[in-house]
């Protein structure tokens, strides 16, 4: 098993074919680019992503275009990806990009979505 994180994620954990995903904090412009980069280094080999999304307190639109980019990368390569335990602000996000934009991969995401 794998382990690494830091500041803005907690260690990213890889076991086989699986990574399980914590970032902190909030998900926004600021932090997008360092968590691509993190979704980016992944493994090519993995077949299922969980987003744990218990310690994200704000997430904007740039949260939504990671997600919406790690889904595409996963479903391409015949892979998942999953979201844990959202806090309220990121899962009523969640529903308005699900309500507003129908053919995105909202709706997927929340009916997989693990809420605490």
């Amino acid at each position: 098993m794998a382990v690494r994180g830091d500041q803005t994620l907690d260690p990213i954990c890889i076991d086989g074919g699986r990574a399980v995903i914590t970032p902190r904090g909030a998900v926004d412009r600021d932090t997008q680019p360092h968590l691509y980069a993190a979704v980016d280094s992944l493994p090519a080999s993995l077949t299922t992503v969980t987003r744990d999304l218990c310690k994200v307190t704000f997430m904007d639109s740039a949260g939504l275009h990671l997600l919406e980019h790690q889904h595409r990368i996963l479903h391409t390569r015949g892979g998942t990806l999953q979201l844990n335990g959202p806090q309220p602000q990121p899962l009523h996000l969640l529903h308005l990009a699900a309500h507003l934009y129908p053919a995105g991969p909202w709706l997927y995401l929340l009916l997989t979505t693990s809420v605490a």
